[in-house]
């Protein structure tokens, strides 16, 4: 009985810990342009920043690649983040073609913080 009733508080301890707002996640990836900040629509052309940042530890190895969706044909980088928490970007033209892009970061072959955009015709 004793046996039950601690892993019955153990199980609901985790449950409401993932559950809490409080608990921050580990990877924040977003696109942003060169001088509006983060976004989800740019134009071809634009200067774009793929900007990731990793809140729990220093030179963590990252892949990010954005492909447009419904094609296979993607784009990509793989860089390190510098110091603890310090936001890593990586500066870049916008994708030649109009459509709406899916961007991805990866550690470890694992996707940790993904963001989409719409790329418009330029002027």
């Amino acid at each position: 009985m004793f046996r039950a009733a601690t892993i019955a508080i153990l199980v609901l301890s985790l449950a409401l810990t993932a559950a809490s707002p409080a608990v921050a996640r580990r990877f924040h990836g977003n696109v942003a342009g060169s001088a509006t900040g983060p976004g989800h629509s740019f134009f071809i052309g634009d200067g774009l920043n793929l900007n990731f940042r990793d809140t729990r530890k220093a030179h963590t190895r990252y892949r990010v690649c954005w492909r447009r969706a419904g094609h296979r044909r993607r784009r990509c980088w793989t860089r390190r983040t510098g110091r603890l928490g310090k936001r890593s970007s990586i500066f870049t033209a916008a994708p030649s073609h109009v459509g709406t892009y899916r961007t991805a970061w990866r550690v470890h072959g694992h996707v940790v913080a993904r963001w989409s955009f719409y790329n418009g015709p330029g002027d």
